[in-house]
């Protein structure tokens, strides 16, 4: 699914040049659950947006389901976005003045799906995660582990095959947070490959597999049965 070979960004700051990652090999098989750890300023972010096509590389190859993304054009890098990935933030990123259903929608209306159609698979995921009676409730009138929900089945829309998380249970109390856990694992039993950015050991330890950066390099990795 991800391959990365020498994978480095750099960026100017005035007349420094700031190196965030440092030759970066790594490589997710299909249906992989990875978790990637580090400090604030290992370059976890970074590296979340080049896997999920926001940025591209300074440097090295990264292929994408056999795609090599780093020298791809903004509209090409949209259309492997919408083909190939569903994100998921740590502050939801809900449309305020949309309804559940209209947030778990709008993918899909990029994507030119016909009306009837993404509002049936917009209210069936939203079943799947569990908010079959509050498809029709503003963000507002949602709690966080609920609007969290709304933001997995948006990013399951356009059946993505690979699904990018940032620090998913980061606004979100321990207990909720292990519910949202538990429904990426039930979504990795499902085939689904993850890869998600945390902070909290005991989230990345529902991966199978953790990659652990330090100052843009891969410095451990860990393997759980």
């Amino acid at each position: 699914m991800i391959a990365l070979r020498g994978i480095t960004k750099r960026y100017r700051a005035g007349e420094e040049t700031i190196s965030v990652l440092r030759g970066i090999d790594l490589t997710i098989e299909d249906g992989e659950f990875v978790s990637i750890m580090g400090p604030s300023g290992s370059g976890k972010s970074t590296l979340m947006h080049i896997l999920g096509c926001l940025d591209l590389p300074t440097g090295g190859s990264y292929e994408l389901d056999g795609v090599e993304v780093a020298k791809r054009s903004k509209r090409e890098l949209a259309q492997l976005r919408s083909q190939y990935i569903g994100f998921v933030f740590q502050n939801f990123h809900l449309l305020p003045r949309m309804t559940a259903l209209r947030n778990v929608e709008l993918p899909m209306m990029y994507a030119g799906v016909p009306r009837a159609k993404r509002r049936q698979r917009a209210t069936e995921l939203l079943c799947e995660v569990g908010l079959g009676d509050r498809v029709r409730h503003l963000p507002s009138a949602l709690s966080g582990g609920q609007k969290q929900r709304v933001a997995i089945a948006r990013a399951l829309a356009n059946s993505p095959r690979l699904l990018l998380a940032d620090e998913p249970t980061g606004a979100l109390d321990q207990t909720t947070g292990s519910e949202i856990m538990t429904l990426f694992s039930d979504l990795h039993q499902s085939g689904m490959t993850i890869v998600l950015i945390t902070h909290d050991p005991s989230v990345a330890a529902y991966a199978k597999r953790t990659i652990v950066l330090v100052d843009g390099a891969i410095v451990r990795e860990e393997v759980r049965e």
